[in-house]
């Protein structure tokens, strides 16, 4: 994979125009939200895919890369919004360019363009997991053993598994609906042979018997077995002469259908039935009953697609606050009343099918029954039987239906209402008229008797030969089916237990490592089975619990932290060279944010993270663990101007900038900004005392004073220190003089009496005046930094709580003893 060297934007999302150097570093950067910072996340995934995560999925519909990819002012002009990058290939030991403009998205310009480097970049395409969100942790914590199982084989490039299974599940269940209806076509047409012999539950020499008896009749020779084709009619029209058909009209084989049509129509009130009918109405009435139920059904798919869209304090659908936990639970619990309603439907799907091969039943011996009345002389009128046909075909295809669409459930409810309802009295006037008809003819002779009979029983006999291979063919289709899928998951579920193994290993280490003060021996168990991945964690050795039972929402961000970086460890190895985190490190829990970087220091030595976060703080933290080489801070966000960069040199350059025009009030503004950035981060670096916010919120008259209190506490106890000990106490003390200097410079004194005057009355000065304040608040700043350039990092009181040991920087200049020799 790849390293970024420079990235430069322009008129990209909510970016005017921004170049920075990265240097294959990693790199942070840290601003309130709505500064810009997700921005450059999207830049990075748009240079490298062509895509970006949040405008498409669910909920997007009328978002696009190309009409809201360029900044607001540029959107007619997608050429103009465009991201260069230039990135350096480990592997290959070689830089190149990546350009791509939204206007052309699809196609990225390289430099230079070979073999090489278009390899790679289809590489990146096809592995977007380099970015990860906040949002999207929740993916492999949270959701159910089957999204999780989907998920994790999506990252680990492992979807056509998931979806090969899908595929053969539906063939093996429609295999097995097959088999089931074929079954019950069989026994159809032998009760219909058997009954045309005259027997209920006939032996082989029974049906022979039967047979014979009718040949005797027209002196035919007996046959010995069913089997040889044509055996039960062989003969009957070399020795009578006649055709082998039966005549236009057979009074017996009428007069057998109408009966079997009017046992079909009776047939509702036999067990199987009336059964399969009591039981679909019980499973229907349970989704009616509850229709949050049977909605929950219709939206299970929207819900967990919310469940990967979940914001951090608003729901993704509506963008109503709601706590992130709660909402994550409010929409599992919809997705367990779905999994009930899954289960009812299942219930539903068996019931129906003996309901649906009897409709299927009727509507074929209505046909019969209508043939005959054409073939009556006059013709008897049928139309009230096909009308009965076609309402019950409509009924059959519902309760077919139902099953795969629970919309259609009023509909399914009235088909099972009509089920054992009087036949229309149409119809039986149609039936009435031709048990009439019948009775009018002539009995046949006993020749014709037997010859129509032998007729009649070698086709019912065919058909039952026809039935009994088709219902071979099917049981074994279905047998094959469910064999490959039972061997598919066997195989698919052995070898991704051996990635799990491997996977769950690192997790365990990489989240004990984070959590080594209190969870040291803890243990990440990932269970796959048919279909699904069980996720379930170890709590203080109380044995194992899915991770939302009992951790707290930071822990579980953790985890989704540490699985993740284990699952893409093992999909990349060692070309995890990349990875971009957006905001993904701000609901970690507060008290490991240190160990969270070292885990990506230590564990990925070779890795370049690019790390976005609301919390200046956290940038704090990646600075000071060395985990991040170069930051950016960004201060406030304008539709003109794009992001305020909080660069240091930067800050002050637009401040000059501003009183250059005469802008005092937008110069001032910035400092005030800066200065509130500066204090947040100065506050926790010097344990500064903070009169406390229950809405969190401090603006720089609630901390600039209790900073600068500090600051002269800290070079306080370190000359005290020195002292004590013996040692030089010039550093500390040449340091508290040209503090005390800086301070009177910067009239911050003045604040320790009235806190909110002093920096409301900026924007009141002249140009000279302000720039004098800026200058002196530049000056105070600097002095509690490294004056190394490389680092040039906030002084730091370490450790960071119990007592006070050092001041210091993490690269070393600077190192104040403040702990003073015991008496």
């Amino acid at each position: 994979m790849i390293q970024i060297e420079e990235i430069e934007i322009v008129e990209f999302r909510g970016i005017r125009h921004l170049k920075r150097a990265l240097g294959r570093k990693s790199f942070g950067i840290a601003g309130p939200n709505g500064t810009g910072k997700s921005g450059i996340v999207d830049a990075i995934e748009f240079a490298l895919t062509g895509n970006i995560t949040r405008l498409g999925g669910a909920g997007t519909a009328e978002l696009s890369v190309k009409a809201h990819a360029p900044h607001v002012d540029a959107n007619k002009k997608p050429e103009k919004a465009l991201v260069r990058l230039k990135v350096y290939v480990p592997s290959l030991k070689k830089s190149f360019a990546i350009e791509r403009t939204v206007k052309n998205a699809g196609t990225a310009e390289l430099k230079p363009s070979n073999t090489e480097t278009k390899a790679i970049l289809a590489q990146l395409e096809t592995h977007p997991e380099f970015a990860l969100s906040r949002r999207e942790i929740i993916k492999y914590v949270l959701v159910p053993a089957g999204k999780r199982s989907q998920y994790v084989q999506e990252l680990l490039r492992l979807a056509e598994l998931e979806k090969v299974r899908m595929s053969l599940q539906r063939v093996a269940n429609d295999a097995k609906r097959d088999q089931v209806r074929t079954e019950a076509e069989d026994r159809r047409t032998k009760a219909d042979f058997f009954k045309h012999l005259g027997f209920a539950n006939p032996k082989k020499s029974d049906l022979l018997d039967g047979v014979n008896a009718r040949r005797a009749v027209l002196k035919l020779e007996p046959i010995t077995d069913l089997a040889p084709k044509n055996a039960l009619k062989a003969g009957v029209n070399v020795e009578t002469g006649q055709g082998l058909q039966p005549p236009k009209f057979s009074k017996l084989g009428a007069k057998g259908d109408l009966e079997l049509f009017m046992q079909q129509l009776a047939a509702p009130q036999e067990a199987a039935i009336a059964g399969g009918k009591a039981d679909s109405v019980t499973a229907l009435t349970q989704l009616t009953n509850d229709p949050a139920l049977l909605k929950i059904v219709k939206q299970r798919a929207l819900i967990e697609r919310g469940l990967e869209l979940v914001e951090e304090d608003a729901c993704p659908l509506c963008d109503i606050t709601w706590d992130v936990a709660l909402l994550t639970e409010h929409l599992h619990e919809k997705i367990a009343k779905a999994d009930a309603a899954a289960a009812i439907l299942q219930q539903l799907a068996v019931a129906v099918e003996p309901l649906v091969v009897h409709l299927q039943a009727i509507m074929r011996e209505a046909g019969k029954v209508t043939e005959w009345c054409e073939k009556a002389t006059p013709p008897i009128d049928a139309a009230p039987l096909r009308a009965y046909a076609k309402a019950v075909s409509g009924d059959r295809a519902v309760l077919d239906k139902v099953v795969r669409d629970p919309a259609a459930i009023a509909d399914a409810l009235q088909a099972l209402g009509r089920l054992d309802a009087p036949s229309p009295p149409e119809l039986l006037d149609a039936t009435n008229g031709l048990t009439a008809y019948i009775d009018t003819l002539a009995d046949p002779s006993k020749e014709e008797e037997a010859k129509e009979f032998l007729i009649v029983a070698q086709e019912k006999y065919d058909q039952c030969r026809k039935t009994q291979r088709d219902l071979t063919d099917a049981m074994q289709q279905a047998e094959t089916a469910a064999a490959v899928l039972s061997h598919y998951g066997m195989v698919s579920t052995t070898i991704l237990e051996g990635i799990y193994d491997k996977v769950q290993k690192d997790f365990t280490d990489y989240y004990s490592f984070i959590n080594r003060d209190d969870e040291a021996k803890f243990e990440g168990k990932l269970s796959p089975s048919f279909g699904k991945l069980a996720f379930d964690v170890d709590f203080y050795g109380r044995g194992k619990f899915p991770p939302g039972a009992y951790h707290s929402e930071g822990h579980q961000d953790g985890m989704g932290l540490c699985l993740y970086l284990a699952l893409v460890k093992h999909t990349l190895g060692d070309g995890f060279t990349l990875a971009v985190l957006d905001d993904v490190l701000m609901s970690v829990d507060a008290g490991h944010r240190r160990e969270v970087c070292a885990l990506l220091k230590q564990k990925f030595p070779n890795t370049q993270f690019i790390l976005t976060t609301h919390d200046g703080v956290w940038l704090k933290f990646m600075q000071s663990e060395k985990l991040v080489q170069g930051t950016l801070s960004f201060g406030g966000w304008t539709v003109d101007s794009g992001p305020q960069v909080w660069n240091e040199g930067d800050v002050w350059s637009q401040i000059q900038d501003y009183l250059a025009k005469g802008n005092v009030p937008t110069a001032a503004g910035i400092l005030r900004r800066y200065l509130e950035f500066a204090s947040t981060i100065l506050a926790d670096n010097l344990r500064a005392r903070i009169e406390y916010h229950g809405n969190g919120q401090y603006d720089l008259g609630d901390l600039w004073p209790s900073v600068l209190a500090a600051w002269k506490a800290r070079l306080l106890e370190a000359r005290d220190s020195a002292a004590s000990w013996g040692k030089n106490v010039q550093d500390a003390e040449t340091l508290q003089v040209e503090s005390k200097k800086r301070v009177a410079a910067t009239k911050s004194e003045e604040w320790m009496i009235n806190k909110a005057v002093h920096y409301n009355a900026w924007a009141d000065l002249q140009p000279t005046e302000f720039s004098a304040v800026a200058t002196a608040f530049q000056g105070l700043l600097h002095l509690m930094q490294c004056p190394n350039s490389d680092c040039g990092e906030f002084l730091c009181v370490s450790p960071i709580k119990g007592d006070k040991e050092v001041l210091r920087c993490s690269c070393g200049t600077v190192s104040l003893n403040l702990v003073p020799k015991k008496k």
